[in-house]
């Protein structure tokens, strides 16, 4: 996409009609472009540099009423403008400032009539300081991502590193990006959401969204032309709700076809190549990418004839992974490739080794969180990050320029692709754990249900688990921004929350408000509570930091304590810790901290509430901190 002046871009959506197959009438759509004759399903493609920062100005030209209104379901935690179409824009996997970052809560209506609680600003800067990668940008209005997503807001947002990426990968016109959306159609070629919910408390809300066709690049079921030799494919799933295993078949024969040669994931290029649906290995697994993941990956057709056809399927179960297989027929097939005659050799070349991912260690904390399915009259009602909805207090204060793990149980039945904004993280493990039980001692436990999930997962860190933690994925091993949460497994990644390249600062204050969010990129969950909001917090000053050779010092800033304060902590090398507020009863107040700690300094935020969300009367309350066998308790006053 072309900039209007000097890295200066200005995008509106827009409503269109578009034909997305040759035997249908032309379909309404929302979608962004420079203008409304420009604008189209999937939107332009961003073209950036590393470190050349861009600035876009979003403008929003929807008419009102929405042509999907039928399918908003009111019930729902929602934009709610007195007149016009919210939106709002979010860079997925970019490291953004708060202010750009396209929070749910920052939409806005045509002209800028009316604004969410979260709105900054009309012109988004985007730094563009990380590694070359796949990134895409779409709408993320609160309660209103799934429709805004089925009508056609999304695009791709792509990073390069001229001279410092890898030398001879295909490029040019055998470059291609595919985004892979399901849909379902009216037979006039209009979109047709569903608008039938399973509950009466939410009745029209549809727990997942599983179309009967398959679009590529905004046309049903296309076919792409190909030399033999090799092309890059940028692949994004798009898709509200569907997963997808991918691999080439030849369409004559349904005989293997070319195998995938992953180079990079969602932040950045692989170590090495990854080899998937191989033929010549018969353990070699299907793509598989879920709702929001992006994998860069190389076929190379050299030695087909020219008249060949490939057809990339997909066997992906919906929901996934125990869901209906796909249909063959439909939703089974994505698109066909081509093979006409070479034009020009090959020069292009897959390198053995694309570059060093340094490994993230050490984190200074571990949360342990988790996800749970609540069940209505006749099915789900929502799914819940770590048992809050999204307009609970904040929970999540990560530091800048510290690193945690995050440990989350999946006590649900299906796998969830789970996006954290603002950074890009690594997978470390998954495991298997007991589901059973670990709801158990949730519900069982007693006290809030945040308070008995904190204890549900904590215990779950030592007891609940089976066997040992597995790797991830070969194709899983760089930087990720979305990760798969597969039912039954307590999944670890380790996020630090500062620069991709560990530069020491954020080009922006990324403590500012309106904060950051974490979610499920099912968009149907994300819509109804499975999103919680984030917030980053200072470095302690150093005069409250704690030393890291013994325990017993914990230090509150301020004390007297009127609206919260931020402990600074620490615990004798590496291990388990918990840190919490008692009052003078000895009754427990709040939790918080509880998880595994690395050693030097450690920092917990606490609100100024205790566990139920109310605020701490005003009074003499105690930091007690425990590691293993030895405590230590520090005195805190709270003024009102």
């Amino acid at each position: 996409m072309p900039p209007a002046g000097p890295n200066y871009y200005k995008v509106g959506a827009w409503q269109i009609r578009q034909q997305l197959h040759r035997q249908l009438p032309p379909t309404t759509l929302y979608a962004f472009g420079p203008t409304a004759e420009t604008a189209s399903w999937p939107a332009p493609t961003f073209e950036t540099v590393r470190d050349v920062p861009i600035s876009v100005r979003w403008t929003n030209h929807l008419p009102s009423p929405s042509f999907l209104a039928y399918a908003i379901d009111p019930t729902l935690h929602m934009a709610r403008p007195g007149h016009g179409v919210p939106m709002v824009v979010h860079l997925h996997g970019g490291a953004t400032e708060p202010q750009s970052d396209g929070r749910p809560e920052a939409w806005f209506t045509p002209d800028f009539a009316e604004k969410g609680p979260a709105w900054k600003k009309e012109v988004y800067t985007y730094t563009n300081r990380q590694l070359p990668t796949t990134l895409w940008y779409h709408d993320h209005a609160l309660g209103l991502t799934r429709l805004g997503m089925f009508a056609g807001l999304a695009g791709m947002y792509l990073i390069r590193d001229p001279g410092r990426e890898p030398a001879g990968l295909p490029s040019g016109r055998y470059e291609v990006p595919l985004i892979i959306q399901d849909r379902m159609l009216n037979g006039d070629g209009s979109l047709l959401y569903p608008s039938q919910g399973l509950n009466p408390e939410h009745p029209i809300w549809m727990p997942e969204f599983f179309g009967d066709l398959v679009a590529v690049n905004g046309k049903i079921w296309p076919y792409l032309e190909v030399e033999p030799r090799k092309y890059r494919f940028r692949i994004l799933d798009a898709s509200n709700s569907r997963f997808y295993r991918l691999a080439l078949a030849e369409r004559a024969t349904g005989a293997p076809g070319p195998a995938f040669q992953q180079i990079g994931s969602d932040g950045g290029y692989l170590e090495s190549p990854v080899r998937l649906a191989d033929p010549a290995e018969s353990e070699s697994p299907p793509l598989l990418i879920a709702p929001a993941e992006r994998a860069d990956v190389i076929v190379d057709f050299g030695g087909l004839k020219p008249g060949a056809e490939l057809i990339l399927r997909n066997t992906a179960r919906a929901p996934f992974p125990g869901g209906d297989p796909a249909d063959p027929n439909t939703v089974g097939q994505v698109m066909l490739f081509r093979v006409v005659p070479l034009t020009s050799p090959d020069e292009s070349v897959i390198p053995e080794h694309l570059g060093p991912i340094t490994r993230l260690s050490e984190p200074i904390l571990t949360r342990t969180l988790d996800l749970e399915e609540l069940e209505g009259a006749n099915g789900p009602l929502a799914v819940l990050l770590d048992g809050a909805m999204w307009d609970d207090p904040i929970t999540e204060t990560p530091q800048v320029g510290t690193t945690e793990a995050w440990e989350i149980f999946n006590t649900t039945e299906d796998t969830h692709p789970i996006h954290i904004h603002l950074v890009q993280f690594q997978v470390q493990s998954r495991q298997k754990f007991d589901v059973d039980a670990f709801l158990a001692a949730r519900h069982g436990g007693g006290g809030s249900s945040r308070a008995a999930a904190a204890r549900a997962s904590h215990d779950g860190s030592r007891g609940f688990r089976i066997g040992r933690p597995r790797p991830p994925d070969p194709n899983e091993r760089g930087w990720k921004d979305t990760f798969r949460m597969n039912p039954g497994e307590v999944t670890r990644v380790i996020a630090r929350f500062s620069p991709q390249d560990n530069r020491p600062a954020y080009a922006f204050d990324a403590t500012a408000e309106p904060g950051y969010v974490w979610h499920c990129h099912i968009l149907e969950h994300e819509d109804n509570e499975m999103m919680r909001p984030y917030k980053l917090s200072s470095p302690a000053p150093a005069s409250f930091r704690a030393s890291a050779g013994r325990l017993g010092e914990a230090h509150a800033a301020p004390n007297p304590a009127r609206a919260g304060a931020q402990v600074s902590f620490a615990v004798p090398g590496a291990g388990e810790a918990e840190l919490a507020l008692f009052g003078l009863d000895g009754g427990r107040v709040r939790t918080l901290a509880r998880g595994t700690f690395g050693p030097g300094p450690s920092v917990a935020t606490w609100d100024g509430r205790d566990e139920r969300g109310a605020e701490v009367p005003a009074g003499v309350y105690f930091l007690k901190l425990r590691a293993g066998a030895r405590n230590a308790v520090r005195r805190i006053a709270v003024v009102r």
